[in-house]
């Protein structure tokens, strides 16, 4: 297929600078703020580059670039567990890690088989460029294999993508069930690009299988790398909009580092956001973190825990708790404590438990500090309650 640069082509440029400094932007911010990220840049700068191999295969222009021939394959091969990589370290709060190594073994894989044709010298590797370039379809092939059928790399590349989105969606479903709650508006946000991305890459494989009934090879290999390239250019263009995404989960983190952002910017009054907007953000996000982590059930649990577990500046946690919730962080663990204590006993599981193992259950290092405690946020005794209950 010897094109040139048609419309088709242009696009796959375009698309291919919009991902390459969308790609390099993310990896910046991933290394800066947000390592869980780094997935997410090097799947834009992987995609990216395979599309650009791509483009100068349906172009016929990878004649001009013959030191590069057949190393394509090797950044669709990084592209291909990517997605999934950046999935499993956001939903669970993980960075990346040594094992995570053991996803690029189909690419060692290939470099083995291709060593012999990817150490061939320029012109070399030209005379077999000029034998397949008019027609894609042998050149997407990969018939140069020392171990392997020809078609070989390209069908189970395809594969491992398919394999790979299963295990996103599957990544997805879990994550969704495990949430015991309603989701809140940032979780609605990253789940729908999730969404909207993984719509993508369906179309990234599932082509390939019509092939099989009545789709031609040829339309096939256009339309991959098309869906390819609007991936990128629509990624890039909401992750512009909604920079939120690059937190993935991470609300706290976001919130933070906007009401950073906001108290050394001379712009916050004229964009009419004040950090005390934030500062309340934060509150509520506190509270709701407080409720499902029950970090409140932990005896001689600190204001110290709290900041270096949620990753909140101290000063940032220390003001808003006295500031914004009007309480200090001793007194907002024991109301927390108390709540907690008086759905134990409305529940009656532990009606029969005694004052110090109530205390106990409910984060208390004693039985007089759950009295007193009691008695402030309620105005009576545990005692008392509990018979209120009988009643």
């Amino acid at each position: 297929m010897n094109s040139g640069l048609d419309f088709n082509n242009i696009f796959f440029l375009v698309s291919v600078v919009i991902g390459l400094q969308t790609g390099v932007i993310v990896m910046v911010y991933s290394f800066r703020k947000n390592t869980k990220s780094i997935p997410l840049a090097l799947t834009f700068l992987s995609l990216s580059l395979a599309i650009f191999f791509s483009m100068l295969i349906s172009s016929g222009m990878m004649v001009h670039f013959p030191g590069i021939y057949r190393t394509g394959n090797i950044f669709a091969l990084i592209f291909v567990p990517m997605p999934f990589i950046y999935m499993h370290c956001v939903t669970h709060n993980r960075d990346l890690k040594w094992s995570d190594a053991f996803h690029f073994i189909p690419m060692a894989i290939y470099i083995i088989d291709y060593s012999p044709v990817l150490f061939l010298s320029s012109a070399e590797k030209l005379e077999l460029i000029l034998q397949d370039i008019n027609d894609p379809n042998k050149f997407t092939e990969f018939r140069q294999s020392m171990f392997f059928p020809n078609g070989f790399h390209q069908t189970s590349r395809t594969i491992l993508i398919n394999i790979y989105w299963l295990l996103q969606m599957r990544l997805l479903v879990k994550w969704q069930k495990n949430i015991n709650r309603s989701f809140n508006k940032f979780e609605k946000d990253w789940q729908v690009w999730i969404i909207f991305f993984m719509t993508f890459q369906f179309f990234l494989f599932m082509p390939f299988y019509l092939t099989y009934f009545w789709l031609e090879k040829e339309l096939v290999f256009m339309l991959v790398h098309f869906t390819g390239a609007v991936l990128l250019m629509s990624s890039a263009v909401l992750l512009y909009f909604f920079p939120q995404l690059l937190y993935g989960l991470d609300e706290i983190k976001f919130v933070t580092d906007q009401i950073i952002k906001l108290e050394y910017s001379p712009k916050t009054e004229k964009l009419g956001v004040q950090p005390d907007d934030k500062m309340k953000e934060l509150g509520q996000i506190i509270l709701n973190w407080m409720d499902e982590k029950k970090v409140y059930l932990n005896q001689r649990y600190s204001i110290q825990d709290f900041a270096r577990e949620t990753n909140i500046p101290y000063y940032q946690l220390s003001a808003c708790i006295n500031h914004y919730l009007n309480t200090n962080f001793a007194d907002l663990l024991n109301k927390k404590r108390i709540e907690h204590s008086m759905e134990l006993l409305q529940k009656g599981e532990f009606s029969h438990y005694t004052l110090e193992a109530l205390s106990a259950e409910c984060g208390f290092n004693n039985r007089n500090s759950f009295v007193i405690a009691f008695k402030k946020f309620t105005g009576r005794t545990p005692s008392d309650y509990r018979k209120s209950l009988v009643k």
